[in-house]
């Protein structure tokens, strides 16, 4: 299930905002790429990355210098 976040509307449709969805692990497009800092989507998409990305299971991983070690024996 992607994650849906509400970004500027600069098209002709006459709304001021649009509905953008993030893909969330297990969908195709994930991960959704960072969008530049220029970009006026950027906070609102870059928060939601990182929102999906605080909330997955292995996250922890992703920062621990010694996750692909295995650990020693008798610790």
């Amino acid at each position: 299930m992607s994650r849906t976040v509400i970004v500027p509307d600069f098209g002709d449709s006459g709304a001021r905002y649009q509905e953008v969805e993030v893909a969330e692990p297990g969908e195709p497009g994930y991960p959704t790429p960072a969008l530049p800092e220029g970009d006026p989507w950027a906070p609102a998409v870059n928060q939601a990355r990182a929102e999906i990305e605080a909330a997955r299971p292995d996250a922890y991983l992703a920062n621990d210098p010694y996750a692909d070690l295995e650990p020693e024996a008798g610790l």
